[in-house]
């Protein structure tokens, strides 16, 4: 499909066709692949097989890149998103293991008040309209005491621009789609990474909120590419 093809899409069917036909060849290829693995990984960190979390949500989920990711143990997991493009790795006969997939919106979710162990978020908030709605329902259906996984990318930082120009803007480039990729990420990323973190924090003031920044660690948001957030929801929560 040519450039001036895409551009003469609905805005809807562009961000679709985007998703299914390029996002993953521009995203997890090469050095940008590397860069996402990395990602996924940060937001595993500390956990192993002796961790367990037995109901998990993951919002965001897609092809389910994440799920390999994984490392706890628990006894079921439901991926959501609003479109699953793909049956991710079939979990369903793992001993003890139960994999299920819903297509919902994170900011309208359709699960009761504190149902999980443990909600996984990857790449999601940047995209919707109102992430404090989406935040609001991570911790709704939070169990007290629950732990809540955020990443958030450092978009529109500075270390982040550059890595995305070298990245998947070079690999859309070079298929002639380099205008497709810039007017995806207008579409597509419309939230600032310092709006989210100051959303991130209100939303879960009450509870025991942990900020990492990656790779290097430095205060700031231009001189980080990603954020993550380790969240464990109050015991007590406030009324």
């Amino acid at each position: 499909m040519e450039a001036d093809d895409w551009l003469q899409l609905e805005k809807a069917e562009f961000i679709n066709r985007w998703y299914e036909n390029e996002y993953s060849d521009a995203t997890y290829s090469g050095g940008a692949g590397y860069v996402q693995t990395l990602m996924h990984r940060s937001l595993e960190r500390g956990y192993g097989a002796q961790t367990t979390f037995n109901r998990t949500l993951e919002l965001g989920g897609n092809r389910g890149e994440h799920l390999q990711f994984v490392r706890h143990s628990y006894e079921s997991y439901v991926l959501t998103d609003v479109a699953i493009r793909m049956q991710p790795p079939d979990l369903r006969n793992a001993p003890g293991r139960t994999l299920q997939l819903c297509e919902a919106d994170a900011q309208w979710l359709p699960f009761t008040d504190g149902s999980f162990d443990r909600v996984v978020h990857a790449c999601l908030l940047h995209h919707v309209l109102q992430p404090e709605d989406a935040l609001r329902e991570i911790r709704r259906v939070l169990k007290p005491g629950g732990t809540a996984d955020i990443f958030v990318s450092s978009d529109p930082g500075l270390l982040f621009r550059i890595a995305r120009r070298l990245g998947p803007a070079r690999t859309a480039k070079g298929k002639g789609l380099g205008q497709v990729k810039r007017l995806v990420d207008a579409r597509d990323h419309i939230n600032h990474v310092g709006a989210l973190r100051a959303l991130i924090r209100h939303v879960f003031r009450g509870d025991v909120v942990q900020e990492r920044r990656y790779p290097l660690g430095l205060p700031g948001w231009n001189m980080s590419l990603w954020h993550t957030y380790r969240i464990r929801k109050a015991l007590i929560t406030q009324s």
